[in-house]
């Protein structure tokens, strides 16, 4: 009977990710024509083990719309993945799932939140609001 060896982690995807990361941010600064795509900055990239699925997480400059934004990433989705493909790192182009990043927008409400504990806190006349 055959022994099936299990995989240990190589921390590929982890790899992948980062580079992917790097390159779809290129992309987005340089290639594209869409103004909107400019006012995003690229978080961080999961990849699936596989390497088929990618989930790109990105945050939004203040004062700008995150609908447009995602509407002109959907738009512009597969003119990234043929610069992508153009790059040549991938055998099988993975699909790319473009999500508002969560802990950037927790970290701004946590923020709000201990800015008016301190300012209740602080005596009168000294609060800067």
């Amino acid at each position: 009977m055959r022994q099936v060896k299990h995989r240990t982690p190589t921390g590929r995807p982890q790899r992948v990710a980062e580079l992917l990361r790097e390159r779809l941010a290129l992309i987005l600064l340089h290639k594209c024509a869409d103004p909107r795509l400019q006012e995003i900055t690229l978080t961080e990239v999961e990849m699936s083990p596989d390497l088929r699925q990618a989930k790109v997480f990105y945050v939004v400059r203040e004062n700008v719309d995150r609908v447009q934004v995602q509407i002109a990433l959907d738009k512009a989705l597969g003119f990234i993945k043929a610069e992508v493909a153009r790059e040549n790192l991938f055998r099988l182009m993975p699909e790319f799932h473009f999500l508002l990043d969560p802990g950037q927008e927790r970290a701004a409400k946590l923020e709000k939140l201990f800015q008016a504990a301190k300012a209740g806190h602080e005596p009168e006349g000294e609060s800067d609001s």
